[in-house]
């Protein structure tokens, strides 16, 4: 693609908004269908190479857009067993993932703040496997605070986090921070309750304007370098970052043969034909064999060396 040399306004400045720098390059035209998305376009920060959208829509259309965001986004909340069986088997990867982390470290998380849980696919893995957790949320998506409330997760605002008493030990964000206009400052709010030495855990897409058709929900599409360069800024230590599932480069060229397969293989497994998808695998121990066959096409529990549908970071406040 041909990268056209200009400088760019991102609210009102000339900067990016992770690193600040101004050396931008335009990327291509933004692919949304929202209202709130018109007449904006993607670009490149040249210094730390986060790709993102600009002119970034108003928080007034953000706040708008975010309160019912499975509408606004997705038409509604995931339905279907199969679908609901991914959602769970990918929560229960990550959350093995972490624990994993906070193994090494030989901490533990008492006291967790998830920002942007949805419906609670993690929380309610974790509260499954410890209850005595006070989980906290902040959920900007109204119609998700009675399932989040009837799995025992406590609802804040973003307003009144700073009052609430005692320190986090973690704080979770999953396919959050690509929505976000200024990374740095929600980052920084968002932690402001995170003891010295607790954990922050964030997984979002990596490049995937690369092998999607639309654009819209995401306004920052970050690599590895992007996510080191924010996480430093904000002051967080033992970074770790990782890719996880389907390469881009398969996921940017399938063949018409995997894409066949893969829907022949979603109508079998949505008229109850499991039992072939959903064997044991490495990875995959902990999950029945449904959540089995809904993740695995997905790799979403392989790690890999190369940039692939999603990018992990876990670092500790200093």
């Amino acid at each position: 693609m041909f990268l056209r040399k200009m400088s760019y306004s991102v609210n009102n400045d000339t900067h990016c908004p992770v690193c600040r720098s101004n050396k931008l390059k335009e990327h291509g035209a933004y692919r949304g269908r929202h209202a709130s998305f018109d007449s904006i376009k993607r670009f490149k920060c040249m210094f730390c190479e986060l790709v993102f959208a600009g002119p970034m829509p108003s928080q007034d259309k953000l706040e708008q857009y975010n309160s019912s965001y499975f509408t606004s986004a997705h038409g509604g909340k995931p339905q279907g067993a199969a679908t609901l069986a991914f959602f769970s088997g990918v929560a229960k990867i990550r959350q093995e993932f972490l624990e994993r982390f906070l193994l090494e470290l030989g901490g533990a998380a008492f006291r967790i703040l998830e920002v942007g849980p949805g419906p609670g696919w993690f929380a309610r893995s974790w509260l499954a496997r410890h209850p005595k957790t006070t989980y906290y949320a902040i959920e900007t998506d109204t119609s998700c605070h009675k399932l989040l409330g009837e799995i025992g997760v406590r609802l804040l605002s973003d307003k009144n986090i700073s009052s609430e008493e005692g320190l986090f030990d973690l704080v979770v964000m999953t396919h959050v921070l690509e929505h976000v206009a200024n990374p740095v400052d929600f980052l920084v709010e968002s932690t402001r309750r995170l003891r010295s030495g607790g954990v922050l855990f964030i997984e979002v897409p990596c490049r995937d304007w690369e092998h999607k058709t639309l654009d819209e929900p995401h306004l920052l599409f970050f690599d590895k370098k992007s996510m080191q360069h924010l996480l430093e800024r904000i002051g967080f230590e033992k970074i770790q970052l990782s890719y996880h599932g389907q390469s881009i480069e398969k996921l940017r060229r399938p063949s018409r043969l995997a894409r066949l397969w893969s829907a022949i293989r979603g109508i079998l497994i949505a008229r109850g034909v499991v039992a072939p998808f959903g064997r044991s695998e490495s990875g995959l121990e902990s999950h029945n064999p449904l959540e089995r066959a809904a993740v695995r096409p997905f790799q979403a529990h392989i790690q890999s060396d190369n940039p692939s549908w999603w990018l992990r970071a876990i670092a500790c406040k200093s």
